[in-house]
């Protein structure tokens, strides 16, 4: 491959290149450390964001314990493309379970490489088959959703309501003026499904206080609004 002054480590290994992507790029995980970490920065904090799930009443729960099987389900149904080796790792949570956080990390023989972080609340049960999307992302995985119109064209040009069945919650819901408020008012950089009993919401990068207090605040409008359906 010729050289590219402006990308010159286009083409090698990821342990040659280091950083987080496979031709160190950045496209995808790493896994050693090179001349691209210092292009790729981190903003996690995990002390922070413990402390902040402290001054919300929440803690590290036991494990093994009672959230291990939401947990695995939520990684399992995670929106973007992950294999065996991808864990929850930091979880905090509410002493009831109504709430928690954690990194999703890459296992390696280097360590862990923390690669995106989720938030997730409970609802009332039972819960939706939905996934609220940015529009300029692609799907994942082989489900078949059924695209659910707002009735609002910008909302509709920056985010795709999907839902798994003929749930009419889900028209409720995609109309909802304080779900458009919510999701308008975002800069389109969470993926939310549920699963599991949960909404929980996803981006890349591992958690801090500000993404948590973000994550909490767009989840909590959106539970509301499912919660305030007939069905529910």
């Amino acid at each position: 491959m010729s050289a590219d002054r402006e990308h010159p480590f286009l083409g090698q290994a990821q342990r040659d290149a280091g950083g987080p992507g496979r031709l160190g790029l950045g496209l995808g995980r790493g896994h050693a450390f090179g001349p691209l970490d210092a292009v790729f920065v981190s903003g996690a904090d995990r002390s922070g964001t413990r402390r902040r799930a402290a001054e919300l009443g929440w803690a590290v729960p036991d494990s093994p314990g009672p959230l291990d099987d939401v947990v695995d389900a939520l990684v399992a149904s995670l929106p973007v493309h992950r294999d065996d080796d991808h864990h929850a790792r930091h979880l905090v949570a509410a002493p009831d379970g109504s709430a928690l956080a954690f990194d999703v990390a890459l296992g390696t023989s280097s360590g862990w490489f923390v690669e995106w972080a989720v938030t997730a609340l409970a609802l009332p049960a039972p819960a939706p088959v939905l996934r609220v999307t940015p529009a300029r992302l692609s799907l994942v995985g082989p489900f078949r959703w059924r695209r659910v119109d707002s009735g609002d064209d910008e909302l509709d040009a920056r985010w795709r309501v999907l839902a798994g069945d003929d749930d009419p919650r889900a028209e409720r819901f995609a109309r909802d003026p304080d779900v458009r408020a919510a999701l308008l008012g975002t800069d389109d950089g969470d993926d939310l499904w549920t699963a599991a009993g949960m909404l929980a919401a996803i981006r890349p990068d591992g958690h801090r206080p500000a993404l948590l207090d973000h994550h909490l605040q767009l989840l909590g409008v959106l539970q509301r609004s499912l919660s305030r359906s007939p069905e529910l």
